[in-house]
């Protein structure tokens, strides 16, 4: 018993060591993180860690001493009666461990929304871009325990589209099936954080508003000197990027479905007579759905009052009615025309990063659909891009996305609809390198940066693999606005591309692709750029 006592006493004290060590560390990360975030200076992180511990303990233990010594004079005594119960070193530990509870207290009741962001997305801040296994395992132990925030993340960001009434799947859904092209840089590229997303080797405030192809950060367009397109590069490989996914294929073709484009006012009176018509007018199930899709795309406008708002009813017969809606009025209209077709279609919500990267201010709510006894992935409010307030480009991005793709800006609250054999833990999520479909629909592979925000000196360098020889170009601009300045175009098989930066800041560095070298290029990732 008395050797239990003993083993008990020595873990107690171990346990005691580690939290008078770990609540002030804790503090400093979480206020560097934050700053690194917002892309601050370090060092007033750094000076307020070294304020907590040890200048203004040991400042208010002084001062607490002087003023026992006054009493003391005042009594006319030179010591006093009881001596203290605790020791010089015990009250500095105390005063230390009040004053980071306190700290760390008003930064969660301040920053409760982006906490868990910071810690896992800058709480490798000081590492810099080092990739040597030592770095990497520290950014795994750091991952690891800025996932015992993910509570505070979830209480602070509520999901308003995800109801009691949304029971969960109660069946199994099992990942999905997926092989990039034959030669593409997706099949033969792996990074050192795979593992840590979770890749297989093989297979497998206000609502954001979607990704808008109609602004000026979406295209850029590139003249010749003297008008005229210089011939493409020799040895160039095809041209289109196709995945195989379960028994489709991704891309899906780029133009709406003839039975959308055929439909009259009378066969689109109900819900039920429009999910009729297209059953009737289509081939197999993927046909069907694509239509479906296609449908709510070019049927309904994004309801960017919503936004600024009181957001309106997102009920299938409302945004049916209406023609407009949100994310969540999208995916439950596309479960209502599902139920009619016979097709098994849900609603899933979740959170989504934004074009650079960052997470999106408040939750999304997209579809998966089970054909044939798999689970395929689907977001028709990304497929309707918005131009001056109307949906008048179509796209199918999303439309049967391979998994791992989708696992690039979208995150489900049921992990099983990342349809990945390693689900991505949400700091992962958060970690991983920013990237958008164009990019893999091109064969490209982004392998340098390898984090969502870049910290660099004076030069910003960008690598891809670039199997099928596009033209890829490199801009950079001025966080929040700003003139964007061009830094360059290349179709080399391994792009790499520099911007030089000028002065310290936030900037926001875009990557375009074109098949010429001359015409529009279209937006296929972002990412943020802190220079020092």
């Amino acid at each position: 018993m008395r050797a239990l006592g003993k083993l008990l006493s020595h873990l107690l004290g171990l346990a005691w060591f580690a939290f008078v060590v770990g609540l002030p560390l804790l503090g400093v990360w979480l206020a560097s993180s934050l700053v690194a975030l917002a892309g601050g200076p370090r060092w007033l992180a750094l000076l307020g860690g070294v304020l907590l511990f040890p200048v203004l303990p040991v400042w208010w233990e002084a001062r607490a001493g002087a003023a026992r010594k006054k009493q003391l004079e005042r009594s006319k005594r030179l010591t006093p009666a009881r001596p203290p119960r605790l020791s010089w070193l015990d009250r500095v530990v105390l005063r230390t461990l009040s004053l980071n509870l306190l700290f760390l207290a008003a930064l969660l009741f301040t920053f409760p929304k982006v906490a868990f962001t910071a810690l896992a997305t800058r709480g490798d801040w000081f590492l810099g871009e080092a990739d040597t296994p030592a770095a990497r395992d520290t950014r795994q132990v750091l991952a690891t325990v800025a996932s015992g925030l993910e509570w505070l993340h979830e209480w602070a960001n509520p999901n308003p589209y995800k109801t009691a009434a949304d029971a969960p799947i109660a069946d199994a859904v099992t990942p999905t099936s997926t092989e990039a092209p034959t030669g593409d840089a997706w099949q033969r590229w792996r990074s050192p954080q795979d593992e840590a997303r979770g890749w297989p080797d093989a297979g497998a405030g206000s609502e954001p508003a979607p990704p808008d192809a109609g602004t000026e950060e979406d295209f850029v367009f590139i003249v010749h000197p003297d008008e005229r397109k210089p011939p493409p590069p020799p040895d160039r490989q095809p041209e289109e990027s196709t995945w195989q996914v379960g028994a489709t294929t991704w891309p899906q073709p780029e133009d709406v479905h003839p039975a959308v484009t055929g439909m009259t006012a009378a066969d689109e009176r109900s819900i039920e007579a429009v999910a009729r018509y297209l059953r009737s007018h289509t081939g197999d199930a993927f046909d069907r759905v694509k239509a479906l899709h296609d449908w709510v795309v070019t049927r309904l406008t994004y309801d960017q009052a919503s936004l600024t708002g009181a957001r309106k009813p997102q009920d299938a017969e409302t945004v049916f009615q209406t023609r407009t809606g949100v994310c969540e009025g999208y995916a439950r209209l596309l479960v209502e025309l599902g139920r009619f077709t016979g097709d098994r279609i849900v609603f899933v919500t979740g959170e989504v990063r934004e074009q650079d990267g960052r997470p999106a201010p408040i939750g999304h709510a997209w579809n998966a659909v089970q054909l044939q006894g798999a689970w395929y992935l689907l977001d028709a409010t990304w497929d309707d891009p918005l131009v001056n307030g109307k949906s008048d480009t179509y796209r199918s991005d999303y439309l049967f996305i391979p998994p791992k793709l989708a696992a690039l800006d979208h995150f489900p609250d049921d992990e099983r609809f990342q349809l990945l054999e390693r689900p991505l833990s949400r700091v992962d999520f958060l970690r991983q390198p920013p990237g958008r479909p164009g990019l893999a629909r091109e064969g490209l592979a982004l392998l340098e940066p390898q984090a969502g925000v870049v910290d660099v000196r004076d030069l910003l360098a960008v690598t891809l693999e670039n199997p099928r020889q596009v033209n890829v170009m490199l801009t950079l601009s001025p966080d929040g606005g700003g003139v964007e300045t061009q830094c360059g175009v290349s179709a080399e098989p391994k792009v790499r591309l520099e911007c030089p930066l000028a002065a310290p800041g936030r900037y926001a560095a875009r990557l375009y692709t074109n098949k010429e070298r001359y015409g529009t290029y279209g937006s296929v990732a972002s990412f943020q750029v802190v220079a020092r």
